[in-house]
């Protein structure tokens, strides 16, 4: 098997950011731009470790090929939010911004955690960084088995969805860039904090139920949206008349993306889990059946 030389794997995860890195010093604000670059940082640091481990190992293991090339989407897809034409029409069409939070949260986070950044950041970290973390080891470990509960899990990002669009928040993050900035960091943080507990938990039964939860708060938020008589954020809908659209009928647009595609989603997920907890025990069976085949023609 060819090895893959470091340099080509962190220019493999780096080139998708190029096209937003070269807009973001002239448009965006410093908060935007210091989150490019821990992106940007994210990136190399997953690559080196992920070089680092199969150099290592002497061929692709621990973390599979399909497993990188899912978190070099996931940067791609989150970088893509960085591109102008994506800030402009986001800023001015709460469709367009409804849109951009469902692809941070339904795209980009779980193609992130498949790509298991931990096992990467742990080989690509240094012995004193490492010492220092397994100094902590007990209190983090306690701290992240809590974070990543199905149960916690589902709550904080179902408060982190509400606060940030049925709140004044909402109408803060798009007066302040400091505050759109933050909102769209919480949104993320949560959405990586759910699809670990939903995608690696190995307790399936609470995690279909959580999904089927979020189905349904999701849901009646995007219902509120698009059944709403009044505007929730008038400043929002500045740019709706260029498509030909009311500011009501821009926000009930808005309700509609994050009723219907979203829930969609979610609910493509559950099933996923679903069959996956339903193929389990038939194949403990089948196994079980075989083993004792065997016994009984010996």
């Amino acid at each position: 098997m060819r090895a893959v030389s470091r340099p080509s794997l962190i220019l493999f995860f780096l080139c998708p950011c190029a096209p937003a890195v070269a807009h973001t010093v002239a448009e965006y604000s410093a908060p935007d731009f210091i989150s490019l670059i821990v992106l940007l940082a994210f990136a190399a640091f997953y690559a080196f470790g992920v070089a680092r481990l199969w150099a290592r190992a002497g061929g692709i293991r621990g973390i599979a090929r399909g497993q990188a090339i899912m978190f070099a989407a996931g940067c791609t897809a989150l970088a893509l939010l960085y591109l102008p034409a994506v800030r402009e029409h986001s800023a001015g069409l709460f469709a367009a911004h409804m849109i951009e939070h469902e692809w941070a949260i339904l795209i980009v986070a779980p193609l992130l955690v498949v790509g298991r950044p931990f096992a990467a950041f742990a080989w690509a970290s240094t012995r004193p960084l490492l010492a220092a973390v397994t100094g902590l080891r007990r209190w983090l470990q306690v701290a992240w088995r809590a974070a990543t509960q199905p149960l916690f899990a589902t709550i904080q990002h179902a408060l982190a969805i509400w606060a940030w669009h049925a709140s004044s928040l909402y109408e803060l993050a798009l007066q302040d860039r400091s505050a759109h900035f933050l909102q769209h960091a919480c949104l993320l943080v949560s959405a990586l904090i759910f699809w670990r507990a939903m995608l690696l938990s190995p307790q399936r039964g609470l995690v279909l139920f959580c999904l089927f939860f979020t189905v349904v708060q999701s849901g009646f938020l995007g219902v509120l949206l698009t059944l709403s008589e009044r505007l929730w954020s008038a400043s929002q809908s500045a740019n709706a008349g260029a498509w030909g659209l009311t500011a009501i009928e821009d926000q009930q647009l808005a309700g509609l993306i994050m009723w219907v595609p979203a829930g969609l989603l979610y609910t493509a997920a559950a099933l996923w889990v679903a069959s996956a907890w339903i193929e389990r025990p038939h194949r403990g069976c089948a196994t079980s059946t075989d083993s004792a085949t065997g016994k009984a023609r010996a």
